[in-house]
This record gives structure tokens, C-alpha cells and sequence, in this order.
């Protein structure tokens, strides 16, 4: 995927989003139900840039 310079970008770290890889603060409803302190990643390229991103919360 390809992240533009100084645009911010918020990942997902809870694996609730329905925008994966990106957060759409699912988490902040989850977090109120079950105490949990799930918040997003946040990434802000200083220039353009190519990367991949996974992670273990997110369903295949």
C-alpha cells in the first residue's frame, strides 16, 4: 500500500474495523463494554512510501 507524505493514517489494533487495515474506532465501543484500551496506530510519512502492513488481530 502506498502512504502519501504528511498524510495521517490510523491503523487498526483492535481487529474490529470494518475499513481493515485502517481504524474506524470500533474499539472505542469495545473498549467501554469490555474495559479494554484499544487505540489505533497512528503514521504520519515524512515522505512517500510503499509498505505492508499485517497483524494478528486482523481476520483473514
Amino acid at each position: 500500500m502506498k502512504l502519501l507524505k504528511n498524510k495521517k493514517y490510523s491503523f487498526c489494533t483492535c481487529g474490529f474495523s470494518k475499513k481493515i487495515p485502517f481504524c474506524d474506532n470500533r474499539h472505542r465501543e469495545y473498549n467501554l463494554r469490555n474495559k479494554t484500551n484499544y487505540k489505533s496506530f497512528k503514521i504520519i510519512p515524512d515522505k512517500d512510501l510503499n509498505v505492508k502492513v499485517s497483524s494478528s488481530t486482523w481476520k483473514s
